[in-house]
């Protein structure tokens, strides 16, 4: 009877484990910033909401909530970026007038985040539309 026991508390343990590793893929948010003499942006965006923070010398982050139709986009055009996504030349961002911008995909771990640094400028195809859409909910907050 015990062994009964242990064994089904084994399996239902792998099945929680496998769900678990199933969903590391997902991400939990996402923050875009990028940043020059003239500008600033830093813009988050979870399942919760979207915050945005335009002045380097402000700590006030103005917010709104996430339409859900919105994050589920969002989630779709992540999960179809490229898995090798090509950084910006780093020749290219040491020009004077490069605009540096940091895309840091959030995961579930620590180990799920995924950094991507580009010329906000000059935003490679592959990553364009992601980019136009999360400055297009940026836009949304006043």
């Amino acid at each position: 009877m015990k062994t009964h026991y242990y064994l089904a508390l084994i399996i239902i343990m792998s099945i929680g484990c496998a769900a678990q590793q199933n969903q590391e893929g997902e991400y939990t948010g996402l923050t875009y910033t990028a940043s020059s003499r003239g500008l600033y942006e830093d813009i988050e965006l979870s399942s919760e909401k979207i915050s945005v923070l335009r002045e380097r010398t402000s700590e006030v982050r103005t917010e709104i909530a996430m339409p859900i139709k919105e994050w589920m986009t969002i989630l779709k055009m992540c999960n179809a970026l490229p898995k090798n996504v090509a950084a910006v030349d780093e020749n290219r961002l040491a020009v004077d007038a490069a605009i540096q911008g940091t895309l840091t995909l959030k995961g579930n771990s620590r180990a799920a985040e995924t950094i991507i640094v580009i010329d906000h400028s000059n935003v490679p195809e592959e990553i364009r539309p992601l980019i136009d859409r999360i400055k297009t909910l940026a836009n949304l907050v006043e």
